[in-house]
């Protein structure tokens, strides 16, 4: 896949990006797990896998989970994103770790854009009819039909909070999935603005980081990761891989998920990867 041209891009997306704002270290707070949705909602979601659209991988659906379930004893917080949402089924995935209170977002063309080959299939209304059958309702996302390359990290942050008005402590993501445009500059700015709008302790996805057909992907990844730290957004740290890479904020909270990961699957193997230890989980393999 060839670079975008020069200008298709908007002028914030060309070179190193620093965050426009810098979120508060977020107080801990008990989670008392109140999921938003019903455990039967999320059992009929799995009961059904084959008839929801989209592609992802149990093991990863199962990491959502387990990381969502460690945020929760850290008392960690926050909105649930996603870019390019395609058919909805990762999408869904995250919405199911939902606690009272947190926010949902979903951004994605909804038609083919630059890239022909990028999910050109995917449309809002089969996007909604997924919300509508797992039983989620779309009152409770913000749904963005637009580029994300529009989006800075600070609109970012104003859409977690969401039609809600959530209180101040809620500003920023604990869980975000970044898989809009594969071509380099779409990777790098998705991923950049993404980092800037986690909370202490929230997790980035990165999908299609080692698929071929996908270069661009890698070489955005690279990119970021790559940067020196002055210049760099916000300091990512990998922690699993499960088909789709899972990286956090620094200050050892990579170290915890990790050693949580390995304490309920102590058979898994650690890869190094940009100074730290990814746990490799195979993508169908951990239910």
């Amino acid at each position: 896949m060839p670079a975008a041209p020069r200008d298709l891009l908007p002028e914030h997306v060309i070179g190193p990006r620093p965050c426009n704002v810098s979120l508060p270290r977020q107080r801990r707070n008990s989670c008392k797990r109140r999921p938003a949705y019903p455990l039967a909602d999320l059992l009929y979601f799995l009961s059904n896998w084959d008839n929801v659209q989209g592609f992802i991988g149990f093991s990863t659906v199962y990491g959502i989970h387990l990381v969502s379930m460690l945020q929760c004893d850290l008392g960690i917080t926050g909105a649930i994103g996603e870019i390019g949402v395609a058919g909805g089924k990762s999408f869904a995935a995250m919405a199911f770790t939902r606690q009272e209170g947190e926010n949902l977002l979903a951004c994605d063309l909804f038609k083919t854009g630059w890239e022909k080959d990028n999910v050109p299939d995917a449309n809002l209304p089969l996007f909604l009819d997924v919300l509508s059958d797992l039983r989620i309702p779309a009152e409770d996302v913000t749904i963005l039909s637009q580029s994300s390359l529009q989006l800075r990290d600070a609109d970012l942050l104003g859409l977690a909070v969401g039609r809600r008005r959530a209180s101040s402590r809620m500003g920023g993501f604990r869980l975000f999935h970044v898989d809009g445009g594969h071509y380099a500059e779409a990777a790098f700015h998705d991923l950049n603005a993404a980092a800037c709008a986690l909370v202490p302790g929230g997790i980035v996805l990165v999908d299609d980081l080692h698929n071929l057909g996908y270069p661009g992907v890698q070489e955005g990844f690279h990119r970021y990761m790559q940067q020196d730290t002055p210049k760099r957004a916000r300091q990512l740290v990998p922690f699993l891989f499960t088909g789709r890479m899972f990286l956090t904020t620094a200050g050892g909270y990579a170290s915890i998920y990790r050693r949580a990961i390995l304490r309920a699957h102590p058979d898994l193997k650690t890869q190094p990867f940009y100074d730290s230890e990814v746990v490799l989980a195979p993508p169908h393999g951990l239910l």
